[in-house]
């Protein structure tokens, strides 16, 4: 039975896209180049990730400071500079 008063899709105890792997997309100005399979693949890599309290720490620090870069132990790392990478080589 779904929990229609959780925010939670399907009861399962995770959201489909998580906050944190959200908040490092922004972060990073990842964010409007994350879509399609690439977003869900991302989610799916976040939801398995067992650095979450490092990962909050360094959200958390960079809110104040600012970031070019993810964090080594992200699993979405790789994912994050080829966006980055893209998005400084295009044109607009």
């Amino acid at each position: 039975m779904i929990d229609k008063s959780s925010s939670k899709p399907d009861g399962c105890g995770c959201e489909r896209e998580p906050e944190l792997m959200r908040r490092m997309a922004t972060t990073l100005d990842s964010d409007p180049f994350l879509k399609g399979i690439e977003r869900k693949l991302a989610a799916d890599r976040c939801h398995e990730c067992t650095e979450l309290d490092a990962c909050k720490v360094w959200l958390d620090i960079t809110a104040i400071r600012g970031a070019v870069h993810p964090p080594k132990f992200c699993r979405n790392a790789d994912l994050f500079e080829e966006i980055s990478n893209d998005a400084a080589g295009s044109t607009f």
